[in-house]
């Protein structure tokens, strides 16, 4: 059951609109949340949009749109304010929703929008030189919760992780394991962490005579041994945040299954390669560029097959593309990327489009840094804030919660010290245990009462803290679409606190005048404000899991 009465309004302001005499297309009315609460609960700028169409003062066209709109089964009432129409939600809607909603369960607000999409999300994909540091975190969570919110909503999802196995960062990488084989510095612009050399160590062990291999056979050796070791860490630390890949794609398939000299091949036939300097370029613009007898080289530009034959790894994200969109026939891919990857964007539009794909099905998303007090955060100078650090001080929910309070854009500032608070300023604590009162309230009723009416009686939710924590039932639906449609799972952890406000308030009048809570004298009464927790406590376990947060019954 989706229940979207947003969509509902909408359809029912552009019945009005056509019956005012506004004929062809219809200008965004911007209908969406009231912002003031006293406006209503929806509200549209529909007298201003369409001022110019009917050659009307706004408020008059906003009137007469008051007038003429019928939401169906009564679920909202439209008043008009200057050039906006706000909307109410009725008292008699909220009522019956909360049986709707506590009837689907989990399932509220799970909208078939993906109709089944194949789509493809890769995230975290970080080079497998080191352990995950809070910066990764970011990405891990982000890409995970896109993909828990596009599962709701009817994709079908792969989550992948694309292991960079063939370039600069992974061969210092080995070079510097090979270096602490034998007992000596890594090489300039290598890696000098702990585990480095504890992977030497290992790597001593489990590949016997590799020490006595000369560098250029047995660095290659290494080098896959350490990236496996890194991955096998990499693969526990996001499994404690309770993410799990489908599947874990080796650069090196690229050039074993012959993707690479597949998309070299077709680009060179389309004309978007040319050679330049003893190397093998790529330019969205090439052939353009070679009629007017321009030489001049792009920031598009960029380098296929280097000058001493060896492929760069935009060689192998050409090949990766076609892997996806073409012999794995994902419909959409989308891409979960740190900032300072903001140029590379641009580029694989680029490509994807020369090799026949169209370019708005590779979606990328960039997300800002993380920044803790605590150390600055560089693999390969061994200082790092680990993310297992992270998970071990504050816990897996707070981590995940606190990562998504902030739209990706914007810079996160971790405190620490908050994620532990257990307060109602800690926004994961004030959640869960909005959660917990709600799952309480239902041990005190059986405790109570043997047995309670079988049907609960909603009309009898008559108070406005009750109809607030309904009427925050009813924007569930919005959010899942926005999330879903935008890719900003963020938006769910706003609207947990929303709803948990609501609960926390609806709890504490039962507090402050016992004929206010749930369980009480009257069976009826109990019964229906036992449904309004029930709609709640689903409601709000479903948001929590949509970004990996568990919802405790006790706290």
């Amino acid at each position: 059951m989706s229940g979207n009465v947003r969509e509902t309004i909408a359809n029912a302001l552009e019945a009005a609109v056509r019956s005012l005499g506004v004929d062809g297309e219809i200008p965004d009315l911007e209908l969406g949340r009231a912002k003031v609460a006293d406006h209503g609960d929806y509200a549209t700028s529909a007298g201003l949009k369409l001022a110019r169409t009917l050659r009307q003062a706004p408020p008059a066209i906003a009137a007469r749109l008051a007038e003429a709109i019928v939401v169906p089964e009564d679920a909202a009432r439209a008043e008009a304010a200057g050039g906006y129409v706000n909307f109410r939600l009725t008292d008699s809607w909220l009522q019956r929703l909360v049986g709707q909603v506590a009837a689907a369960g989990a399932r509220y607000g799970a909208a078939d929008l993906g109709h089944g999409e194949r789509l493809q999300v890769e995230f975290g994909s970080i080079n497998p030189t080191g352990p995950l540091h809070i910066g990764h975190g970011r990405g891990v969570t982000l890409g995970d919760s896109i993909c828990r919110v596009l599962e709701f909503t009817g994709h079908d999802v792969q989550r992948e992780y694309y292991v960079n196995s063939d370039n600069t960062q992974t061969r210092r990488f080995g070079a510097s394991v090979y270096a602490r084989l034998h007992g000596q510095e890594p090489p300039e612009g290598g890696y000098v962490g702990e585990y480095v050399k504890d992977i030497a160590d290992m790597a001593r062990q489990d590949l016997p005579g590799i020490e006595s291999l000369p560098e250029d056979q047995a660095e290659p050796k290494l080098r896959r041994y350490a990236m496996e070791k890194i991955i096998d860490q990499i693969r526990a630390s996001v499994a404690r945040l309770g993410v799990e890949y489908d599947e874990w794609f080796w650069e090196s398939t690229v050039w074993e299954s012959d993707l690479g000299p597949t998309a070299i091949e077709r680009l060179r036939e389309a004309g978007y390669l040319r050679e330049r300097d003893g190397a093998l370029w790529f330019g969205p613009a090439l052939q353009e560029k070679e009629e007017a007898g321009e030489k001049v080289v792009e920031e598009e530009d960029r380098v296929v097959i280097r000058a001493n034959g060896q492929p760069t790894y935009f060689a192998s994200d050409l090949g990766y593309l076609i892997s996806r969109f073409e012999r794995r026939e994902f419909n959409r891919v989308v891409e979960v990327w740190a900032a300072d990857h903001h140029g590379y964007v641009p580029r694989m539009k680029s490509a994807a489009s020369a090799l026949g794909f169209d370019p708005e099905k590779l979606v990328v998303i960039l997300h800002q840094m993380v920044n803790l007090k605590e150390g600055k955060m560089s693999k390969r100078a061994g200082r790092y804030v680990a993310l297992d650090e992270l998970i071990d001080r504050v816990g897996a929910d707070a981590v995940r919660f606190f990562y998504l309070l902030r739209s990706p854009d914007t810079t996160i500032e971790f405190d620490l010290e908050l994620a532990v608070t257990q307060g109602n300023e800690n926004p994961v604590y004030y959640a869960q245990y909005a959660h917990a009162r709600l799952s309480n309230v239902e041990v005190t009723a059986r405790e109570r009462y043997a047995t309670l009416p079988g049907e609960a009686d909603t009309s009898l939710l008559v108070q406005p803290h009750e109809l607030d924590v309904a009427r925050q039932l009813a924007f569930w639906p919005d959010v899942v679409e926005d999330a879903a449609r935008m890719l900003e799972p963020h938006r769910i952890p706003y609207y947990v606190h929303d709803l948990a406000t609501a609960v926390h308030r609806f709890y504490h009048a039962g507090n402050a005048e016992s004929q206010y809570r749930v369980v009480v004298d009257d069976p009826a009464l109990t019964r229906a404000r036992l449904e309004l927790c029930r709609a709640a406590r689903h409601t709000l376990k479903t948001a929590l899991d949509l970004i990996g947060v568990s919802a405790p019954e006790r706290m």
